[in-house]
């Protein structure tokens, strides 16, 4: 048993990004690439946020990453993700929303910057 000992949790704030709620077939199991998000300098947890845009990876075309302006557009991360490492073995398993969806605009990250390509590229979904 541990004397004088403290810890403290930081958590990102869950957010709802759809307006109204979808079945299963708007939802995709993706893998998010661990090599491509940078981690926390002061070595606390990295957080990539629920509503964050992804394309697929550039390094790895089978796990995604977060969209930066180029490339397409794939879905929106439906939860905030973890990640342990900058590493491969930091790739974590996470829910994609990609289809048939009515997002919230305010809850998506970077959404006045990429409206025009997040509407251009997924036309199943609305933007409100």
């Amino acid at each position: 048993m541990a004397f004088r000992v403290t810890r403290s949790v930081t958590t990102a704030d869950e957010k709802e990004i759809l307006k109204f709620p979808v079945g299963l077939h708007a939802v995709k199991s993706i893998v998010l690439d661990g090599n491509t998000f940078a981690l926390n300098v002061d070595g606390s947890r990295t957080i990539v946020p629920v509503g964050t845009v992804l394309k697929l990876s550039a390094s790895n075309p089978n796990m995604y990453q977060a969209y930066a302006g180029s490339g397409t557009i794939q879905g929106i991360l439906a939860h905030n993700v973890d990640l342990s490492a900058q590493a491969t073995n930091g790739s974590t398993p996470a829910p994609m929303f990609f289809h048939g969806c009515v997002f919230a605009t305010t809850a998506i990250v970077g959404f006045t910057t990429y409206a025009a390509a997040l509407v251009s590229a997924m036309p199943t979904c609305k933007f409100e």
